[in-house]
């Protein structure tokens, strides 16, 4: 405010009263004090539109961890019925009717697994995706 003062004193010259000057100085402070505000507003509103950002971008990649998590287990759940189908092909030289029915229905199953998440309602909550694990005891 100093400054203002000495830079108003020489640019006028003092030929005002003093009515004008407080008249002047309460003018400039009240600008002043507007930008000021209007920065701090913009600069605030910035950052909160960051940090509403910041959560979407970790709320996606939680969604896609459990997303990736639960098709692993569905998939590492379908590999060890084929390791088992496997194992007696080896054993027998040939997959019995019963072990085809079984792959048949884990292919089944693994399908349907598959178009559930697809269709989850709110893949945001991690409780939609235990329905897909066995309960825990």
């Amino acid at each position: 405010m100093t400054l203002y003062q000495v830079i108003k004193f020489y640019l006028l010259q003092g030929h005002y009263t003093i009515w004008e000057s407080h008249v002047m100085t309460i003018v400039f402070s009240s600008l002043l004090a507007t930008c000021v505000s209007l920065a701090l507003s913009n600069w605030t509103e910035r950052i909160e539109k960051r940090r509403v950002e910041v959560e979407l971008r970790e709320a996606r990649l939680r969604t896609l961890q459990a997303t990736m998590h639960t098709v692993q287990h569905i998939v590492n759940n379908f590999l060890n019925c084929v390791m088992l189908i496997r194992f007696e092909a080896e054993e027998e030289g040939a997959i019995s009717k019963e072990a085809l029915e079984k792959l048949e229905a884990n292919i089944q199953e693994v399908s349907r697994q598959l178009v559930e998440i697809g269709e989850l309602d709110d893949p945001g909550n991690s409780e939609e995706f235990s329905k897909f694990f066995p309960p825990k005891q």
